[in-house]
């Protein structure tokens, strides 16, 4: 019938199902993080695909033999490592993969491997005025000087990932308020119009919860997990000549770290 959600076919759902695991009841770990982590090494490995239809609930306990209380309380915590997405009335679905960035390498690095933002920014505010302490201890200037801090939410195919606010100094581009930050890359404008360049930059990441501005200015729900990203850019003589802080959403990116 039309009106009607079709399952899986028999032959693939069984074949799903039969990459599961099977659980020892008496283990030492809780049952609902067990199956937590079976279900993540599947989507994680590509055994299942972005996109497929994961087995039901009833499918799932029965496989596993749990109540549907545990396998729910599992299936909750991978919706909110966003690894799978709920739909009313179709089921639940393997998530789109997050976005990447690599947390160590250079600059040049940094900017080919990490998450591909639109080109277009809102800006929230570009304004000048006096550096903050911290800013100024970050930058290396002197107590007069004063700094440009820039707001922007970023997207990545029209959906906001991340809300970032730089500081610079205003030495360095003077009269930034009259350019437009909201169609092109800052650091683009930065080395089109003023000549400043950055070789290489330094990050710092702690994990975070979305406040209520945050919440708002990325479409998200108060105390959604976040990442906090620090970053601190050099320009050819080894200055910080920015320094962001930026707030990205964790359901839709991930880090990533090569040891070599």
């Amino acid at each position: 019938m039309s009106g009607q959600r079709r399952r899986p076919a028999t032959r693939v759902l069984r074949s799903t199902l039969a990459s599961l695991s099977r659980l020892d009841p008496d283990g030492l770990v809780p049952l609902y993080h067990r199956i937590k982590e079976d279900l993540t090494l599947q989507i994680r490995s590509g055994a299942w695909r972005p996109g497929q239809e994961i087995p039901s609930e009833v499918e799932l306990c029965r496989h596993y033999g749990v109540s549907r209380g545990t396998l729910r309380q599992a299936i909750a915590e991978l919706v909110q490592q966003g690894l799978i997405s709920r739909h009313q009335g179709r089921g639940s679905f393997v998530s789109q993969p997050k976005l990447e960035g690599s947390v160590l390498g250079s600059y040049r690095q940094y900017r080919k491997e990490g998450a591909p933002f639109d080109v277009y920014a809102q800006v929230l505010r570009c304004e000048r005025r006096p550096m903050p302490g911290e800013v100024r201890r970050i930058l290396g200037t002197a107590e007069d000087e004063e700094v440009y801090e820039v707001e922007r939410i970023r997207f990545v195919q029209g959906t906001p990932v991340s809300l970032q606010t730089s500081f610079i100094a205003a030495r360095l581009c003077p009269g930034l308020e009259t350019r437009d930050l909201s169609g092109a890359h800052l650091y683009d404008v930065l080395q089109r119009e003023y000549g400043t360049v950055f070789l290489r930059a330094e990050e710092f990441v702690e994990p975070a919860l979305a406040d209520e501005y945050v919440a708002e200015q990325l479409q998200i729900a108060v105390s959604s997990p976040l990442f906090l990203v620090e970053r601190h850019s050099h320009t050819f003589d080894d200055r910080v000549g920015e320094f962001r802080r930026a707030h990205v959403r964790g359901d839709l990116y991930r880090y990533r770290i090569d040891l070599r």
